[in-house]
């Protein structure tokens, strides 16, 4: 992002080391040890300002709010007082001079998060339980980055499956700065039309309406009933993923795994180990996941990834874009979603062997005009809105697997 960032956690793991070197190296100097616990105490009360649950949000916003301000004012004030003190200890140890380090760049960090008159930036927060991170992000990174190509005179490179958009670059180039690229799109490895399926259900609620988890459900036990698991369950939201989490294992005979009952990586493992599986998961499982072969052959999407329109960089983005006469869904938020999209969808085939099917729970690709953009993005999958053919074709992929297995 080319952005700048600074948290609670930084801060508090910063005072911490801090209190170490007190305790160990310069029991001499009690006032370092104090002014450093007066921070630890002024970044808790800070974090209080927000609300329990984690969140996303306009810092902009927030800060108009004169209990947040005040707040954060003690937070910079009492920073400002350990910079001062910390430097008396200088040379005396290790431990204070990294501290002091990544305290001067906590302070410049703070200072340019705490100026609400900068433009050509979002600004804004994240919560988790305990801590608070504040962002600093460009609108664009364009002009820094062409900069920094024009400076190296070489060869850049870009390779990725997830570039493009509407079989062009344009959007990414733009992004980047690339006013003289050279492109080229090359076809996959794979052969889509006979590897893999792409079902778009008929008779979906809106995504949403009341009933749509209900739906999604309905689906999903068919689909993994008939895969016997070996399934992914991308969500767009936690709230969704939770709505299905509570329900489906009750629903199906297959162990199901949520996000969040333990780290990402043992979820996988298990996932693969167990080889019935259905995986429930949000943002972080629908790209930089590898499960080849049979593991995995079947991926449901509950929607089009469109991002939240609370989402404060894409707000900023959008606003930004509107300003330039440009169309901001057109321009930002559906070159955006394609590309998410396309990088759920990747879970799927990751070989040449891989086979299975794609099941997307929204309408909308077939409906809306901007549904022709996500089709003519993704790999050319023979296509079906037949749910039943789509359970077919798994049934299929099985039966040839247990006729390979048993040569």
């Amino acid at each position: 992002y080319f952005g700048e960032n600074v948290s609670s956690r930084l801060l508090l793991d910063l005072c911490r080391d801090i209190d170490i070197a007190c305790k160990s190296e310069l029991r001499d100097h009690p006032q370092l040890a104090k002014t450093a616990d007066k921070v630890v105490q002024l970044v808790k009360d800070w974090r209080l300002q927000f609300a329990t649950d984690p969140a996303r949000g306009n810092w902009r916003e927030a800060y108009q709010q004169a209990a947040m301000q005040t707040a954060l004012n003690r937070v910079s004030e009492a920073i400002d007082m350990l910079y001062l003190v910390m430097k008396s200890s200088l040379g005396r140890s290790d431990l204070i001079d990294n501290a002091f380090e990544r305290l001067a760049l906590c302070k410049a960090r703070l200072l340019k998060l705490m100026d609400m008159q900068q433009s050509g930036v979002s600004l804004w927060y994240e919560t988790t339980r305990l801590h608070v991170n504040l962002h600093l992000t460009p609108l664009s990174i364009a002009d820094k980055f062409s900069n920094i190509v024009a400076e190296n005179e070489r060869s850049w490179i870009f390779t990725s499956a997830t570039l493009s958009v509407n079989n062009g670059f344009t959007h990414y180039t733009m992004q980047m700065g690339l006013t003289r690229a050279k492109t080229l799109l090359l076809q996959s490895p794979f052969n889509y039309s006979e590897q893999a399926m792409l079902c778009v259900p008929r008779y979906m609620s809106e995504p949403h309406e009341q009933g749509m988890a209900r739906q999604l459900l309905q689906i999903a036990v068919r689909l993994v009933e008939a895969n016997n698991g070996r399934c992914f369950f991308l969500f767009t939201s936690h709230r969704m993923l939770q709505l299905v989490a509570k329900q489906l294992p009750d629903l199906v005979r297959q162990p199901v795994l949520v996000q969040g009952s333990t780290g990402k990586r043992l979820l996988l493992e298990q996932f693969v180990t167990l080889d019935n599986a259905v995986l429930l998961g949000t943002g972080s499982f629908w790209e930089g996941v590898d499960v080849r072969g049979d593991a995995l052959s079947c991926v449901i999407i509950d929607k089009l990834p469109f991002a939240s329109p609370d989402e404060p960089l894409l707000q900023a983005r959008s606003e930004d874009c509107a300003l330039r006469g440009e169309d901001p869904f057109a321009k930002v938020q559906l070159p955006q979603a394609v590309i998410t999209l396309k990088q759920g969808v990747g879970r799927l085939i990751r070989d040449v062997t891989d086979r299975g099917v794609m099941v997307i729970c929204d309408n909308r690709l077939v409906t809306k005009p901007y549904g022709e953009v996500f089709l003519t993005s993704l790999p050319p999958m023979r296509r079906t809105r037949s749910l039943d053919e789509a359970v077919n074709f798994l049934q299929q992929i099985k039966q040839d697997n247990d006729v390979d297995q048993s040569k």
